[in-house]
């Protein structure tokens, strides 16, 4: 096991410093809150003249506050006027997968790829992971890359890909008993495919699991998806949650009473809205200042009782895209779904489509042929669509990457379901 120095090489191969801002980062996130907005401060006073000096698009802008919010589009319409003309490091290209909004490429230097990867591994080592020890990684596309380089990193860091495009019985058996006998220590990917595996586990037999561990990431962690991921691998499962693009990094603590924000490295707001504003303090190589994150969370005013002193987000409610949108302008947020069903124990999981004049909940439960009609009935008191219909047990609309969406607008809702080999008038449904 190369530990250390398998961390090291990549550093150095990468250029980066993750290793050493790692070890920052544990001493750091126990100083005061005081004293980390203090390094904070200082780090926004700094970012702020590197913007206006750099960018002539800021050059205008007495002080930080009265930068306007912006987005996706402003940056893909704006992206050279955004790029520091004088940054001489290495530069590295970016692309956002688009879904959850509109795609656009950007980029990012070696302080932000040092803090995205000191972020990551600082969530893994809450768990009592050790650097060097077997990670399995359970995730699609946008969480690892398949190249030369890629596969050489993760063999350096010791790391398992395991896809999760495909969860097929026979393929989540395959899974479990390689990560039981592989003697991982960790698992971390999408919450959705690592809670898809534990009801796998839980339906048949039981092999026993060495992990210290579960860190989920990319996708909403609900405490129904917590629990059976807990009992089935009987190890602690944590959240981690990040957008690379904001600079937003936040990891949950063993106490799991919300995600400790990394504000060394990022500047963030809240609207009144709940939307995330952030900015990547770490990145002077392409400016995204008040960047628009597309997240909505519900930040925590009181510290966490473990002594870290990063502020907590208390929730990660979704992304602002995460709406029903009905024939007559009404909205609703995938909470509001989240919130009718979190208290149904026959309910283990759910996805809502929809197109212009249907609306179909697909419910993955514990046992077939429930009445949905309550529900129905406050759906429609919400929205106004032709046909409301309830579903059971069909297989979820993936995304092009592999992540589970609660909410999805397509095109056809009969033909998406198709697409994954269900069929809708096979099972029950509610009209």
């Amino acid at each position: 096991m190369l530990g250390h120095g398998g961390f090291l090489l990549i550093d150095m191969m990468r250029r980066t410093s993750a290793l050493d801002l790692l070890c920052q980062l544990e001493s750091v996130q126990f100083e005061s809150p005081v004293a980390i907005q203090q390094r904070q401060k200082q780090s926004l006073t700094n970012y702020f003249d590197a913007l206006r000096d750099c960018i002539p698009l800021y050059a205008n802008y007495h002080s930080f506050e009265q930068l306007p919010v912006i987005d996706k589009a402003f940056a893909n319409r704006h992206r050279e006027c955004l790029m520091n003309p004088g940054y001489s490091g290495k530069r590295m290209r970016k692309k956002t997968g688009g879904s959850t909004g509109e795609p656009f490429v950007y980029f990012t230097g070696t302080p932000s790829q040092s803090y995205l990867w000191a972020g990551i591994l600082l969530s893994w080592r809450v768990t009592g992971y050790r650097l060097g020890e077997p990670v399995a990684f359970f995730a699609g596309s946008s969480l690892f890359g398949t190249g030369y380089k890629e596969k050489v990193y993760h063999k350096l860091m010791n790391i398992t890909l395991f896809s999760a495009f495909d969860l097929s019985q026979e393929r989540m058996r395959s899974y479990a008993e390689a990560i039981a006998s592989g003697g991982f220590r960790l698992l971390y990917g999408y919450a959705s495919a690592i809670y898809q595996l534990a009801r796998h586990i839980l339906a048949s037999r039981r092999p026993r699991f060495a992990l210290r561990g579960i860190v989920c990431t990319a996708e909403v962690l609900t405490p129904v998806m917590r629990e059976t991921i807990e009992t089935a691998f009987s190890a602690p499962c944590l959240n981690q949650y990040g957008c690379n693009d904001g600079g937003v990094s936040a990891y949950e603590c063993e106490l799991k009473q919300g995600l400790h924000l990394i504000t060394t490295r990022s500047y963030p707001e809240v609207l009144e809205s709940g939307k995330l504003i952030s900015t990547d303090l770490s990145n002077q190589t392409f400016f995204l200042p008040r960047y628009d994150t597309g997240d909505l969370v519900v930040m925590d005013d009181n510290p966490c009782p473990c002594g870290r002193g990063f502020p907590l987000i208390r929730e990660v409610i979704g992304r602002s895209n995460d709406l029903v949108f009905d024939q007559a302008g009404s909205t609703v947020h995938s909470e509001f779904f989240t919130h009718m069903f979190r208290e149904d124990g026959r309910i283990l999981a759910f996805q809502v489509l929809y197109d212009r004049c249907n609306l179909v909940v697909n419910l993955h439960c514990r046992e077939a042929e429930n009445a949905w009609f309550i529900y129905r009935k406050r759906i429609q008191a919400a929205l106004v669509f032709d046909n409301i219909s309830f579903v059971e047990n069909l297989s979820f609309v993936p995304m092009a990457n592999g992540k589970h969406r609660f909410v999805m607008r397509v095109d056809d809702v009969d033909a998406a379901l198709a697409a994954t080999g269900s069929v809708q008038g096979s099972e029950k449904t509610a009209s």
